[in-house]
């Protein structure tokens, strides 16, 4: 009996220390490649953006012998300290994402977020498509240009992925293979934005969109073709943006079986009704 009791307080003891807040949670592994990542970059404090304070960088804080799952930005996963989300939007980050890059290293992330950063990057890595466990990913006013990978699709866990505004004069361009292999893939996709990037080569006709979507984004994003109800009217669609996009054709088609929380879409720089909220 006492020895019974003796092992009870001492795992009691323990479990204590364990999830004490002083406890380092951090993998050694995943704290090297978060520091070799910041040190690949100039910080700009002075970085101005209209989505960003000025001054403020996430990874300032970051020091070697300190608990990573601590700093700004990161969170781990509590019983192995590995990395599964990075949240640096706004961190100031001036430079390029060299493809030996430590941040592929971080093979556990599930939530990537490099937004309205300048990483002034003539092509979108391949190596971006490692991260197999994504469910989020974010490279929005990031400064990034070229086509993107068709490796892509290979992200099929992806639920949130946002690829806007990454280059006001090279945006990001859609191969039309590239975008229906990703949809055909990432069948848990609900929000979409990849507003300002060039889907020229797309017909609106083969664009294929997922019944999935919840907010879909395709603002100044140039396809071709004649809109009609079955590409605005997806079942699960509560937030539809479709301006600037001069090449569409035809007029916005009366649509009544649509469940829009906010029946509104934009398209070719007019706003028009679309439908309204089932009752």
């Amino acid at each position: 009996m006492e020895s019974w009791i003796w092992w009870f307080l001492l795992c009691w003891h323990l479990l204590i220390l364990y999830f004490s807040p002083s406890h380092s949670l951090c993998h050694p592994h995943d704290s090297f490649a978060l520091l070799q990542f910041k040190n690949s970059f100039t910080i700009k404090t002075s970085y101005h953006n209209y989505y960003c304070h000025p001054g403020y960088s996430k990874t300032t804080t970051w020091e070697n012998g300190t608990d990573c799952c601590s700093w700004p930005g990161v969170t781990c996963r509590h019983i192995s300290g590995h990395v599964t989300e990075l949240d640096l939007t706004c961190s100031g980050l001036t430079g390029k994402i060299h493809p030996n890059s430590m941040l592929f290293h971080l093979s556990h992330l599930q939530s990537l977020n490099l937004a309205f950063n300048d990483f002034n990057q003539p092509q979108l890595s391949s190596l971006f498509v490692g991260f197999l466990s994504l469910t989020h990913l974010n490279l929005s006013g990031s400064n990034f240009e070229g086509e993107i990978p068709s490796q892509i699709s290979h992200l099929s866990k992806l639920a949130s992925l946002d690829f806007s505004s990454t280059n006001s004069i090279y945006p990001l361009k859609w191969e039309e293979d590239t975008w229906k292999r990703l949809l055909q893939n990432a069948t848990v996709l609900r929000e979409l934005d990849l507003a300002e990037t060039d889907m020229s080569s797309i017909s609106i006709r083969t664009l294929n969109m997922s019944s999935c979507f919840v907010t879909l984004t395709l603002r100044e994003n140039w396809p071709r073709g004649n809109l009609t109800d079955d590409i605005l009217c997806l079942p699960n669609l509560q937030h539809l943006y479709l301006s600037e996009n001069w090449d569409l054709q035809g007029q916005l088609p009366e649509i009544v079986n649509c469940s829009f929380m906010n029946g509104d879409v934009f398209a070719g720089g007019t706003q028009t009704n679309c439908c309204k909220l089932k009752e």
